[in-house]
Parts: structure tokens; sequence; C-alpha cells
């Protein structure tokens, strides 16, 4: 995580800007090269497990930017994202404010930095809002369904940009823990999350979607290069998807 220096004066973004999909990418970080398919089920606890400890391992500083078009007009957000194991930030390099996702064995909690240094910590209701006017909340951004015990695996894998991935589904333990009934996720066997779907009401309301991948220096496996976050609500015919570009320094 950049020193404390840094910390105070971090990340923000335009009235449009879809930030929150920066959140999530931080899970799509660690994609690793798939592994035969022949292996027996294992438990969506152990996936979902393996999916925070892929995460938890990563120590990486990237650049990148948010890509979003309205009907009238195109915006591009740039950033900087630091993974510090545990702690991951969300750095805008437009206007001193940053958030900051620390993930823990049970569960995560998210902290907004204002260029001031004040630390504000999302929580309760506060995680159903949405993250500057955008279409993803702050329970999103803290990857929330990462930590529901209640899930399973489906019994089929399917191939997902040529990977084979385990599809678990979670579902949350109560009524008003979450927003959404259940979701489901996309999990190679190496614990790298390619796809997220989302659903209330019995309907898909989100899916965070991986669109390409690089090479990691050093590691042999893959990082995320680009990825789509997109709202499903067919009446609003003028969203459109927002885009997340990373790049190694």
């Amino acid at each position: 995580m950049p020193g404390k220096e840094e910390t105070g004066n971090i990340m923000a973004s335009p009235k449009q800007v879809k930030s929150r999909i920066v959140a999530f990418v931080s899970i799509l970080l660690s994609l690793a090269i798939v592994s035969p398919a022949s292996e027996p089920p294992p438990s969506a606890r152990e996936l979902l497990a393996l999916v925070r400890a892929n995460q938890a391992s990563q120590e990486r500083d990237l650049n990148g930017k948010l890509r979003m078009s309205t009907s009238e007009e195109k915006i591009a957000i740039p950033f900087r994202l630091f993974l510090r194991g545990n702690a991951i930030t969300y750095q805008f390099t437009d206007k001193p404010e940053a958030l900051i996702l620390h993930l823990g064995e049970k569960t995560s909690r998210l902290e907004r930095v204002t260029g001031s240094g004040k630390t504000e910590k999302i929580t309760g209701a506060k995680l159903d809002d949405p993250v500057r006017g955008t279409d993803i909340s702050y329970e999103d951004l803290a990857l929330k369904f990462l930590y529901w015990n209640n899930a399973a695996v489906e019994k089929e894998k399917q191939i997902l940009m040529t990977r084979s991935c385990w599809i678990v589904r979670a579902f949350p333990s109560g009524k008003g823990e979450s927003q959404y009934d259940m979701a489901r996720l996309w999990i190679e066997s190496t614990g790298g999350l390619l796809q997220a779907e989302c659903y209330s009401g019995g309907k898909l309301v989100r899916r965070f979607s991986v669109r390409n991948v690089q090479s990691a220096h050093g590691t042999g496996g893959y990082i995320l290069k680009s990825m789509s976050i997109q709202r499903m609500d067919e009446k609003d015919k003028d969203h459109y998807p927002t885009y997340l570009e990373v790049q190694q320094q």
C-alpha cells in the first residue's frame, strides 16, 4: 500500500465515473494458468477461500483508467491501484480522495479517505448506496459475496475465456444482509475469478466480466487487462457498460 504521505491524499473521480468498477478489479487481478478439468469438485467454501487467499497474496502497483460513454459524453478517469496483501487502495489522480478495501478472513471492510486525511468507515445501510452516482454499490466494491457461507458448486464446469471454471452460487445468510438474493461466480481451480453475476428478486441486475488478461511480470501467471461492468436494466436504454483497463508499471 502507498506510504502514509500518500494515503491521506488519494483517489477521486468526476460525477459520472464508474469507479466502483475498480473495486471489483481487485479480485480479478489474481488469474493464473488453468489446471486440468479432471480433479474432483472442491467445495464452495474452499473455492471462495481460495479466491480470497489469491487476492491477499498480491503485491503490485498498477496504472489504469475507467472508460465509459453516455448518449451525451465520453469519460476517461486515470487511477493508480495499490495491492498490498489484505489492503487494496484505489487512488484517483484527478482529485485527492481514496477508497481502501481491507480483506479479512471472515469479512471485508471498506473505508473512504478524504483529501483532508479524514477516514470514514462505510458500513450498514451505506453499503447499499451507489458509489459517486454510478451503477455499483459499496457492497459490490467490498466484495461481500465472497464471504457468504451459504454456497454450493454447480455440478458441471463451464469454459470461459478458454478457461475451465467451477460455478459457485452464493446466498446471503438472511434478509437485510444484502441487496442481492444470490451471486453466481465463475472461479478457476487456481482461484481466479473470471465473472460474477448478482441477482435481486430472482433477476440478473449486475454482471462483472473479464474481457482480456495479460502476462503478470515475473510470475508466469496472468492479471487483468480489461473488464466490463454492466447494469442489466432493459428499460434503461441510455445505459452503457463501464470498462476498467489496467497496465503494469
